[in-house]
């Protein structure tokens, strides 16, 4: 009786924050919030699905794109579209996410958006508190959930009108249908099974399961890597029969999409063919604005002879998956490291091994075949394509957790990530700024995914020349430490802040030679560390120094060689100020231009 009532308590609890979220969803200002801009898949998503739910068609036509100014003013910036042999012009994403979400928008409007996913939140946790009230932890079974989702950055994504959010609800819950039977029967003291909890119970949810796993495929290709643990599991128990209709279901749910993809825009593959991205100037805008006169190339076509690197890099991209700066799982979704811990420490069964197993697998599809993108592109909050996989580590776990669990979940979400959750749209917009400050300073940087750092975002931080002879590289800045650059040959740090940065060329480098220029403070202590070398040096008002810096090839990838540098001031000046025939308003560190001594 105390366990059912319990569970009722727990239920009301599910039920009030499903309305909470209902209805902040019903009435957000998205696109006062959005400042009337949303870019790459938000922007394509969001255009697709109006498309669907409005048009009923894939079609991208000047319609759609007035109707997107209607909502966001700044246009649809980075949408991807692609062109069909008879020159219609289609959205170029998988359209899963969009056709589930088109009935709620056709009739809520942007926010419809937000409305689907307070359903799919909903779900989530009444079937993740369910499954864990059968291992004795009823008590506990909502916060575990809630854990799971509002201790990591996966809620964030709840905000994002993208398939992420959508994505990690359907693997949960084919992950669902596959493990709730495994769960130990409620007692007979217990009241009877209702027929939801006998369906649960049936190998129908396996069915169910594969034909799910055929959406989420579609959605994102790398989810197939879920059928081998759910099918190796029918194996282990002898049941073959079964394996063959769930591997058939699985394969008629794929061929269904991508047959219908075909057939709507004439083409088996959303991301091949003739496929642009379009900044600025989008096409059918105006008559003599085509397709074909505006947008970068982005097809998905020669994709491993363009981004595939040795396999060399693997255990680099491991390293960086786990504990990077911009994207490691440890600090952006420790609940999932913290399952992996207590599995590692605690017996197991042969499903946990086998979501081990696809674990295991989905990260190295990602790491293997994005290499330099394994994170989800630079506008990316932490590891988006994580979410594909992360629900795994949910069910992982052990089944009966303790309270002290939750205490350190909570304690490494507030030590890292608690400026992310405080600020979710703000976080989203900016995805680098937390990463900004201590603790993620002092965490290795993802020099693999230089070119889709989130810093990158800041256009006055990515790619700034560098080099004062006829040797060149590019700066990609990792802080706002730096001022934004007016002289023409160097840049100035900002203060006494410690300016980081990352240098790329395109040849080994024998030396970098670093001149420095200090503001007018009287003994500033200048710290400067090249590839971990530091030197330093205390400069007088407006004093100049060199200091020389042997390096080699760098880290290198195919042909870039990136080189890490650090800059610092102890003194920070405003000559506005201080000097009263000064105009200039700037917080001065040091000023630093770069000579880069290339390898013979």
């Amino acid at each position: 009786m105390w366990k059912s009532l319990a569970v009722e308590k727990t239920n009301i609890f599910i039920l009030l924050i499903f309305i909470f979220f209902f209805l902040a969803s019903l009435f957000l200002n998205l696109p006062a919030i959005h400042n009337g801009f949303l870019c790459a898949d938000q922007a394509v998503y969001f255009a697709m699905t109006q498309s669907i739910a409005l048009d009923g068609d894939l079609e991208y036509t000047t319609k759609d794109l007035a109707r997107y100014y209607y909502y966001f003013d700044a246009g649809p910036q980075g949408i991807f579209l692609k062109k069909s042999k008879d020159g219609r012009i289609f959205y170029a994403k998988s359209f899963a996410y969009s056709l589930f979400a088109a009935p709620f928008v056709r009739y809520l409007g942007v926010n419809g958006f937000l409305v689907f996913h307070s359903f799919l939140l909903f779900l989530i946790l009444f079937l993740g508190t369910s499954f864990l009230q059968h291992n004795n932890t009823s008590n506990l079974s909502l916060a575990f959930t809630l854990t799971f989702l509002f201790a990591s950055v996966a809620c964030i994504y709840y905000f994002w009108i993208s398939p992420d959010f959508f994505n990690l609800s359907l693997i949960f819950f084919i992950l669902f249908l596959w493990l709730y039977k495994t769960q130990p029967q409620k007692k007979a003291t217990e009241p009877s099974s209702s027929l939801l909890e006998k369906f649960l119970r049936s190998p129908k949810t396996d069915y169910l399961a594969s034909l799910l796993l055929g959406f989420a495929t579609f959605s994102k290709p790398p989810n197939a890597v879920l059928l081998a643990p759910l099918l190796l599991y029918q194996l282990f128990h002898r049941r073959f029969g079964r394996a063959l209709v769930m591997a058939l279901i699985f394969i008629f749910s794929v061929a269904l999409f991508f047959g219908a993809n075909y057939l709507l825009t004439s083409d088996w593959n959303y991301m091949g063919g003739e496929r642009k991205t379009f900044i600025g100037t989008f096409p059918l805008e105006k008559p003599n604005i085509t397709f074909d006169s505006v947008g970068h190339p982005m097809t998905s076509e020669g994709y491993f002879e363009k981004f595939f690197l040795p396999l060399t890099f693997v255990p680099i991209n491991l390293f960086y998956y786990f504990f990077g700066r911009f994207t490691g799982i440890t600090w952006y979704f420790f609940p999932a490291v913290l399952a992996l811990i207590l599995f590692f420490f605690s017996a197991k069964k042969i499903e946990q091994w086998l979501l081990l197993l696809g674990a295991i697998g989905g990260i190295l599809i990602y790491i293997i075949f994005m290499p330099d993108n394994y994170g989800g592109g630079g506008g990316s909050l932490a590891n988006r394509y994580f979410l594909n996989i992360y629900p795994l580590f949910f069910f992982l776990a052990p089944a009966r957790k303790k309270g002290r669990d939750l205490l350190l979940t909570w304690i490494v979400a507030a030590f890292f990530i608690s400026p992310i959750l405080v600020s979710p749209f703000r976080s989203s917009a900016s995805p680098a700024t937390h990463a900004k400050r201590f603790p993620f300073k002092a965490l290795p940087v993802e020099m693999t995914l230089i070119n889709n750092l989130p810093t990158n975002t800041n256009p006055r931080a990515f790619r700034v020349d560098a080099g004062i002879t006829e040797y060149h590289g590019f700066l990609h800045f990792l802080d706002d430490n730096f001022l934004p650059k007016l002289e023409p040959t160097g840049i100035w740090t900002r203060g006494s802040a410690s300016c980081e940065m990352i240098l790329k060329t395109y040849f080994p480098l024998k030396e970098i030679v670093v001149h420095l220029l200090n503001n007018p403070r009287m003994n500033n202590e200048i710290k400067v560390m090249v590839e971990g070398q530091k030197k330093k040096a205390i400069l007088q008002s407006k004093q100049r120094t060199t200091l020389r810096f042997p390096v080699g090839r760098g880290f290198q990838i195919k042909a870039s060689h990136l080189y890490r540098l650090k800059i610092k001031a102890s003194k920070g000046s405003i000559p506005y100020f201080e000097n009263l025939q000064s105009d200039e308003r700037r917080v001065l560190g040091v000023f630093f231009e770069l000579e880069l001594i290339p390898a013979q």
